[in-house]
């Protein structure tokens, strides 16, 4: 968008009163800058900057202040041009209660249907991130309200999205989990799992709490619980080898197949190629004392 382009937009929203609207975060006219300077940080395209500049033109569903009669949509066509406009009036039009849940569209205004093309989909559905991101971040009570069902339709919705702007998204209405802490492990004897642990994979063992033990690697560890006395609260159905997980190592795959071997530890199948979370992994299988499958791999 040329500056010009944004000065001669913004002098018509100003003539329209969108300075002296109440909005959160200030003035209707700042939601409105900040969401065109979201929209240009995503590098959406020119027409998109400008409906997003404009999308309160017409009110919305949610925001009924409308600055401009609809018999008057020239006038916002001669500042902004048709595609852009075309695209405020959709984002206007739009009956959140039907377009919401599924994305499907109902004018509000004539109560018809409508089937947007896909690049519509994509402007209307960055359009709403942008400025629902922005009056999240303004409004906690708004976000606390709305947030988990706006989560929700973006991810049903994220192949509209670009990635960068998915990750706006997702840092404003998500729960984000950094990392793994620790897991829980129930056994049937503690003082063997320990030493397996210990002497087969290096995990270093340790006491805490109320005599509680736990096996330490990384900034991770495996807490363990007698099987018949599990420490509330707890797994609805904690039993001895009922699990399958996965550890990284540091050390190289054949030097662990050779430390296995050597401390009688069968290994059951591998190397073979697997995928972790962060790619291609090499991993190799075997059972602890309470036959959990352990996956011990290495990145590729």
């Amino acid at each position: 968008m040329t500056a010009d382009t944004f000065t001669d937009s913004t002098a018509f929203l100003v003539s329209r009163g969108a300075a002296g609207i109440s909005h959160p975060g200030g003035t209707l006219l700042e939601h409105l800058h900040r969401v065109t300077a979201q929209l240009m940080g995503w590098g959406a395209p020119e027409e998109v900057q400008l409906a997003g500049l404009c999308h309160a033109t017409y009110g919305t569903d949610g925001f009924d202040h409308r600055l401009l009669d609809l018999a008057n949509r020239a006038a916002l066509v001669e500042v902004i041009g048709a595609p852009a406009e075309a695209l405020v009036y959709l984002y206007a039009s739009c009956d959140r209660a039907a377009t919401y849940p599924a994305l499907r569209f109902v004018d509000r205004f004539t109560g018809r249907p409508v089937a947007p093309s896909d690049t519509e989909l994509r402007a209307f559905t960055l359009i709403t991130a942008a400025n629902e991101i922005d009056v999240a971040r303004h409004n906690a009570d708004i976000r606390a309200k709305h947030g988990a069902e706006l989560h929700a339709f973006f991810a049903r919705n994220r192949h509209l999205l670009p990635p960068v702007a998915w990750e706006a998204v997702k840092e404003t209405f998500a729960v984000r989990i950094a990392s793994l802490d620790h897991l829980v492990l129930t056994v049937a004897d503690i003082p063997r799992t320990i030493d397996f642990y210990r002497d087969a994979l290096g995990l270093e063992p340790v006491t805490f709490g109320d005599g509680r033990h736990a096996l330490t690697f990384g900034s991770s560890k495996i807490n363990l619980h007698q099987a018949g006395h599990e420490i509330p609260p707890h797994a609805l159905h904690p039993v001895p080898g009922s699990a399958d997980l996965c550890l990284i190592t540091r050390s190289p795959l054949d030097q662990v197949a050779a430390h296995l071997t050597a401390a009688g530890v069968p290994i059951e199948e591998g190397p073979v190629s697997r995928t972790g979370a962060l790619g291609p992994i090499t991993s190799l299988y075997i059972r602890d004392p309470d036959h959990n499958l352990i996956e011990i791999a290495e990145y590729d």
